[in-house]
C-alpha cells in the first residue's frame, strides 16, 4: 500500500514537473517523462504531458516524444488522437523513418488495418522495424499467412522478425509451416536459435504443429532453460494431450511463476484423476497470496477442482475471490455441468 502511494505521489510529481519545464526542459527529457508514465501504465498522464507540444509547436517535437505519444494512444486504444497526431506530423513521415514504424504499429493494434497498409506499402524505405510493425498487427488481426508473405519480402531478418514468423506459423499450425520453420533453421547460427526468447517461440511452433519430438530435442539441447521455455514445453504438451510430461516438468521448476501454475493447474483438469488433484491441493497450499489475485490462476485452479471432483474446493477458492470474473463463473458452471450430467 505505502509503496503504491510512494510511486503515485512520484507520478504526480514527474506531471507537475514536466508540465512545469515544458518550455524551457529539452525534447528527450520530456520524452523521458512520458516514458516514465507510459511504463507505469500512466498512458493518459503521459498523453497529457504531450499537450504541452500545441499544433503550433509540434514540429518542435522529437522523434521520442511523438513516440511515447503513440505508444500512449496505442495502449488506450485512442484513436482519435492518434489521427490528429498523425495529422499534424504528416508532412515528416517521408523522412522519418523512426516514428513510422510506432504509427504502423498504432493503426495495427487498433485495428485499422487499411491505414496501416497505406503507410507501409507507400513508405520507399522499409526497415525492419516497419516490417516488424506489420508482422505484428497481422498477428493480432488474425491474418498470418500475411505475415509469411512479408517475410519472405526481407533478405536479413532479425531475430525479433523471425520470432514473429514463427508465431504467425504457430498460428496456422500445419505441415508446411512446419517445414518452413525447419527451412529457416537450416540457416540460422545454432547460437541464435538457443537464445531463450528465440527458442521458446521455437518450441512453441513446433508444438503447435504436432512435432513433439523436435520441440523435445531442443528443450534437451538448451542451456538456458528460463521460465518461459518450460512454459512452451508445457503447453506443448498440454495441447498434445501429455499432460503427465506437463506435470513431469512443473516439477523441475524450482520458483514457477503464475503461468507455469495456471499451466500445471490446465494439466491436471485434463487428466482429472485423484493424483492429480492431490497435487493440486499441494500447489494451492504451497502459493503465496499473491498470486491468488491473479484470476487466471484462480480460474485455472477452480476448473482444476472441478474437473477432479473436489467441488468443494473449487467453491471455497470461489467464494474466497474478491474480484470475480465472467471465467471464474464459466469455470464453476461448467465444472457443475461436468459433474452432474
Amino acid at each position: 500500500m505505502i509503496s503504491n502511494i510512494l510511486i503515485n505521489n512520484y507520478l504526480r510529481f514527474v506531471l507537475l514537473a514536466g508540465r512545469r519545464l515544458a518550455s524551457t526542459q529539452s525534447n528527450v527529457n520530456i520524452g523521458d517523462q512520458m516514458k516514465i508514465l507510459n511504463d507505469n501504465k500512466q498512458y493518459k498522464k503521459a498523453l497529457e504531458l504531450f499537450d504541452e507540444f500545441n499544433e503550433k509547436t509540434i514540429d518542435k517535437c522529437s522523434n521520442w516524444i511523438i513516440i511515447q505519444a503513440l505508444k500512449a494512444c496505442t495502449q488506450i486504444c485512442d484513436v482519435q488522437r492518434g489521427l490528429k497526431i498523425h495529422n499534424l506530423i504528416s508532412s515528416r513521415l517521408k523522412h522519418d523513418p523512426y516514428v513510422l514504424p510506432s504509427l504502423i504499429h498504432f493503426y495495427m493494434q487498433c485495428g485499422d488495418m487499411n491505414h496501416a497498409q497505406l503507410l507501409f506499402d507507400t513508405s520507399t524505405k522499409k526497415t525492419l522495424p516497419m516490417y516488424g510493425a506489420m508482422m505484428k498487427g497481422y498477428i493480432k488481426n488474425n491474418l498470418p499467412k500475411k505475415v509469411i508473405d512479408l517475410f519472405n519480402e526481407i533478405k536479413d531478418p532479425d531475430r525479433v522478425i523471425i520470432i514473429l514468423l514463427f508465431n504467425a506459423c504457430a498460428q496456422l499450425g500445419t505441415n508446411e509451416e512446419l517445414n518452413l520453420v525447419k527451412r529457416i533453421l537450416s540457416n540460422i547460427p545454432e547460437s541464435l536459435f538457443l537464445e531463450p526468447t528465440l527458442s521458446s517461440s521455437l518450441i512453441h511452433v513446433f508444438m503447435k504443429c504436432g512435432d513433439v519430438t523436435s520441440a523435445k530435442a531442443l528443450f534437451d539441447r538448451s542451456t538456458k532453460k528460463t521460465t518461459p521455455v518450460y512454459g512452451a514445453m508445457m503447453k506443448g504438451f498440454i495441447i498434445n494431450n501429455l499432460s503427465k510430461q506437463a506435470i513431469d516438468l512443473f516439477n523441475e521448476i524450482k520458483d514457477p511463476d503464475e503461468i507455469a501454475i495456471t499451466l500445471v493447474c490446465n494439466a491436471c483438469a485434463q487428466l482429472g484423476t485423484e493424483k492429480e488433484l492431490v497435487l493440486l491441493r499441494s500447489i494451492s497450499s504451497k502459493i503465496s497470496n499473491s498470486f491468488y489475485s491473479d484470476p487466471y490462476v484462480v480460474t485455472s485452479l477452480i476448473d482444476a477442482f472441478m474437473k477432479c471432483g473436489d467441488v468443494t474446493s473449487a467453491k471455497a477458492l470461489f467464494d474466497k475471490s474478491t474480484m470475480k470474473t465472467a471465467p471464474m463463473y464459466g469455470a464453476i458452471m461448467t465444472g457443475e455441468y461436468y459433474i452432474f450430467c
